[in-house]
Formats: C-alpha cells, sequence, structure tokens
C-alpha cells in the first residue's frame, strides 16, 4: 500500500521534489524567468531554493577535477580551517 503525499493547508504537495516537478519548475523560469517565487505552484521558498541550488544551468555537478581539489588542498594548507571575511 502506498501512502498519499502529504499537502499542507493550501492543497500544495509537500516532500520530496519529483522529476515532473523539477522539469516543471525548469520549464516554467526559462519561459518566464525568475523574478516573482510567490506565483509558482508550491512554495515560493521553496522553488526558490530548488532552482538556485539544484537545477540552475550553470550549477557543476559531480566530483571535483584534480585541478579544483588541488586548488582546495593548497588553499586549506595556507589558511587552515579558519573563515574568511
Amino acid at each position: 500500500m502506498v501512502r498519499a503525499p502529504p499537502y499542507d493547508g493550501r492543497g500544495m504537495k509537500k516532500g520530496a521534489w519529483s522529476k515532473e516537478e523539477d522539469d516543471k519548475l525548469g520549464a516554467y523560469i526559462l519561459k518566464y524567468g525568475h523574478w516573482n517565487w510567490a506565483q509558482l505552484p508550491k512554495s515560493g521558498k521553496s522553488c526558490r531554493l530548488r532552482w538556485m541550488n539544484y537545477l540552475r544551468p550553470d550549477i557543476k555537478h559531480g566530483n571535483y577535477t584534480k585541478e579544483e581539489e588541488d586548488t582546495i588542498i593548497k588553499t586549506r594548507q595556507q589558511h587552515g580551517n579558519k573563515i574568511m571575511k
């Protein structure tokens, strides 16, 4: 038996994003831009975070390249774990 996805008080599906929802969000943003998150069917904050952190075309997914890894190691050796301001 499969549980129905939980919905919030406005009838919006809560929980993990499906591939279909990702595709819809991507298509919407490519067509209309990302100027008004409140008009989207899911929570505006949820849509904005999904786009900014996962779906934007310019985000690199996957492992670091050898050069990137060397840069990270070199920088950490020079500066340690201190937070740079």
